[in-house]
């Protein structure tokens, strides 16, 4: 299923890329449910093998994945939140083959994802 909503992904973004490509941080946001015989625990304990590997593959130590839950609010989901230095590091995650789609679909269900990229508020003088 990731896999899925990953593929929809890239063909965006690659569409994209093909008219300009930026050297700033962008953050994938998958919205997810964790399964009924699974815990949070769970999910992180794959997510930071998965972190791991995509240090390695994509060649830098800036990628970062957080695990966010809500506060306040429908309780009943959380979000992985993964940020990347660069759209082309994202690329590389994504365009390597992964085993972890399984391990994570073990744990929880992902029903879609979202790419954004932020720009900094300057404060006013």
């Amino acid at each position: 299923m990731l896999k899925k909503i990953m593929l929809a992904t890239i063909t965006s973004v690659f569409l994209l890329l093909s008219v300009a490509v930026h050297a700033e941080p962008v953050s994938i946001v998958f919205s997810c449910q964790l399964k009924d015989s699974s815990t949070k625990e769970d999910a992180m304990a794959i997510n930071a093998r998965w972190l791991k590997w995509a240090r390695s593959t994509g060649g830098s130590d800036e990628i970062t994945s957080s695990y966010v839950s809500t506060l306040v609010g429908d309780l009943g989901g959380f979000m992985w939140v993964d940020t990347y230095p660069d759209i082309a590091t994202w690329g590389k995650v994504v365009d390597a083959d992964s085993a972890f789609d399984a391990e994570f679909d073990e744990v929880s269900t992902c029903s879609g994802n979202r790419m954004y990229r932020g720009e900094e508020t300057v404060p006013a003088k």
